[in-house]
């Protein structure tokens, strides 16, 4: 089928330093270069910022530089608890919580989290300025759904004062909210209600962002796009919600490497086809600039540097590469 979609990516330096070791820098330039992806999430973990006692973006300066100086478009998921990729829940180990807790304005880990993304906001403004004037902001991943090792949910209150100190800092710029497939966007949609009832964003500045996976293993996969729950939101309502509020939409994580013994993402052109099928579903079939964020284009990064691609990886490429002329 003809590609439709405007194509970004996930970019962890940490996943790529996991499976590159030193080669993280280069899998970003492939990505951006080669595969001619230009839209990026990038997550800023707080274990990783706030590791010692001043906060610091030493770590994250060589991506961040990279991606503003060729004018790529950023999505910064500053947590602060859950930033994507495993474990989910990147805290420093100073900071306690409880398995499954569910956070709340008045918890101590919120009371931390708080203070954090205020004095990261500050750094973020201190050293970059306007030029993150462009930038969207993802705060937590997934807040709503206890998926992660410590499997922690986040309540609308707390997001929402997340929410009022991103503004003062970064009134102007856009905010994502990502659902796990269907699961959350009825909360989501709630949220972005009381966002725009406040004035702290208008609906234009929103942007609700969905996981899709359709391979997950060791259970029976119900594709999120074609089920019916009543306890979900069906695609159709989200349109109806979408077009009658102005927010944006975009798939924040299309399923496309490994999951476990589920080998075929990412390694399979059928997949590929697939997934771009499915996905256009999500968006009403007039909507623009359809955003399908790759989940997984380190690992494909990696095997271009190491020259290990397969037919149905050259296919993938091609089709790809293709989708930027």
């Amino acid at each position: 089928m003809p590609n439709t979609f405007v194509l970004g990516t996930s970019f962890s330096p940490e996943y790529a330093e996991y499976i590159g070791k030193d080669n993280a820098f280069q899998m970003l330039e492939i990505i951006t270069s080669k595969l001619g992806i230009e839209d990026i999430r990038l997550g800023l973990r707080w274990d990783v910022v706030g590791k010692e006692k001043e906060l610091s973006l030493a770590y994250y300066d060589k991506y961040l530089e990279y991606l503003l100086k060729n004018k790529c478009k950023i999505c910064l998921n500053v947590g602060p608890i859950k930033v994507f990729r495993w474990p989910e829940e990147h805290i420093p180990m100073y900071i306690s919580v409880k398995e499954r807790e569910l956070i709340t304005p008045d918890c101590e880990i919120a009371k931390c989290s708080y203070e954090y993304l205020e004095k990261l906001l500050v750094l973020l403004k201190d050293e970059y300025g306007s030029r993150l004037d462009d930038v969207m902001f993802q705060l937590e991943n997934e807040g709503y759904f206890r998926f992660g090792k410590l499997r922690l949910a986040m309540s609308q209150e707390y997001i929402l004062g997340l929410i009022e100190i991103l503004k003062r800092y970064f009134p102007n710029n856009r905010v994502m909210v990502n659902s796990a497939g269907r699961k959350n966007l009825k909360e989501i949609v709630n949220l972005f209600k009381v966002i725009v009832e406040k004035g702290l964003y208008p609906p234009e500045s929103l942007v609700l962002g969905f996981n899709y996976y359709f391979k997950i293993p060791g259970i029976f996969t119900i594709d999120p796009l074609d089920s019916f729950s009543p306890f979900e939101m069906s695609m159709k309502r989200l349109h109806r919600y979408q077009k009658e509020m102005g927010f944006g939409l975009e798939i924040s994580e299309g399923q496309f490497e490994p999951w476990g013994k589920i080998v075929t993402p990412g390694n399979s052109y059928a997949d590929y086809e697939h997934l771009l099928d499915k996905c256009s579903r999500y968006f009403p079939v007039d909507y623009q600039n359809k955003l399908l964020r790759l989940w997984g284009a380190e690992e494909l990064a990696f095997k271009i540097l190491k020259n290990t691609l397969n037919e149905e990886h050259e296919r993938i490429v091609s089709s790809i590469r293709s989708n930027r002329d």
